[in-house]
């Protein structure tokens, strides 16, 4: 582990189930009340090509994306119910996660890259501000990656060659941190140091086990 510490220079973090706590069955549980069957939702978002990474990848506004999800139903949603819904597996940010960002940031260039969309962003900013006044997530991080804004998503790979050249990192010295298995393998062949994170794991002992807290 030693040999790690002295080689990682950049820490990048997932946000949703890394550092942001959510809970996607929320959602698709104010979709069903919506009349949008939950079995339909993810049979569409298990397609290759959907709606759901057209809108993290910026390709589709907002209101297209409320008007596709208006398709799937014969009911009139509003904006508001769907953008309720849609924001229900949000949860929060656990303090203790914060305050860890804030000591690792003095010893690391921590880089955020999340995977989200037009509706998300502005509701875990406003929740994050709401919960610890004052903070915000590009006071945290040196740098934040959101792939409805650089218009690509994980796994692709067209993203991660974006950040190493973007933030002049050296794969080799960085550490990325993710909840799902295929961006971890995707990061892997550019040779960047990867963790798995799992939900029952504690990100302090995470970053213990790389001997970087």
């Amino acid at each position: 582990m030693s040999v790690i510490k002295n080689r990682i220079r950049n820490i990048i973090f997932d946000l949703g189930g890394v550092l942001l706590d959510i809970d996607v069955q929320q959602t698709l549980d104010a979709f069903n009340d919506l009349g949008l069957n939950d079995k339909i939702i993810m049979e569409i978002y298990d397609r290759p090509v959907n709606f759901f990474y057209e809108f993290e990848k910026g390709l589709i506004t907002a209101d297209e994306f409320r008007d596709s999800l208006r398709k799937l139903t014969n009911r009139n949603i509003s904006d508001e119910e769907i953008d309720v819904a849609w924001n229900a597996m949000i949860l929060g940010f656990p303090e203790e996660k914060i305050k860890l960002l804030t000591h690792t940031k003095e010893k690391y260039k921590i880089i955020l890259l999340s995977n989200t969309n037009e509706l998300h962003l502005p509701y875990y900013s406003n929740r994050l501000t709401e919960q610890f006044p004052g903070t915000n997530l590009d006071d945290l991080f040196e740098t934040t990656y959101y792939s409805h804004l650089v218009n690509e998503r994980k796994p692709d790979p067209e993203i991660y060659k974006y950040v190493l050249e973007d933030s002049r990192i050296n794969p080799e010295e960085t550490l990325f941190i993710d909840d799902m298995l295929q961006n971890i393998e995707m990061a892997q062949t550019f040779g960047i140091v990867t963790c798995h994170f799992n939900k029952t794991d504690r990100l302090d002992e995470v970053l213990k086990k790389f001997d970087l807290f």
